[in-house]
């Protein structure tokens, strides 16, 4: 029982790196397709958002919606939705929102993204008997994003 503890605490210390290079290679991807984003290119300062997984209904959306002072920019781990509906509200109008991926399997989402906010994925996205936004992979589904709050 002790190695296997062993084992565990050492994988997770070696993976630990590996996922923090990734988030921040994904991040600066992002930084790269905003030209005049506020934020330091070389040790960029973000916040990151747990990805969610929604089948059959069954799961959670996304809700960003606290307003910020400053910019603040967010890094939102994978979001699945298969067979369902799912959406994500990013509603902070000083938010800087960088998606890893986005993937939709016959189900439709929604990103409902704050006028002012902006929004880039890591990725290039991919769209197979489906339609909507570039922003994540859909195979027969729909991606939608929905501009709000400047009326």
């Amino acid at each position: 029982m002790k190695r296997i503890t062993l084992l565990v605490v050492l994988l997770g210390i070696l993976i630990s790196p590996t996922v923090a290079s990734a988030n921040l290679e994904a991040v600066r991807v992002c930084l790269a397709s905003w030209p005049d984003h506020p934020f330091d290119a070389n040790n960029p300062s973000f916040r990151s958002v747990s990805g969610k997984f929604k089948i059959f209904g069954i799961g959670e959306d996304i809700n960003e919606s606290t307003p910020t002072e400053k910019p603040e920019l967010v890094l939102i781990h994978p979001n699945v939705s298969v067979m369902t509906g799912s959406s994500m509200t990013l509603m902070n109008p000083n938010g800087w929102y960088c998606l890893i991926s986005k993937v939709n399997v016959m189900a439709s989402s929604t990103i409902n993204l704050h006028c002012k906010a902006h929004l880039a994925s890591s990725k290039e996205g991919t769209t197979v008997l489906g339609g909507g936004d570039d922003k994540g992979v859909t195979v027969m589904g729909k991606a939608t994003i929905n501009i709000q709050g400047c009326e």
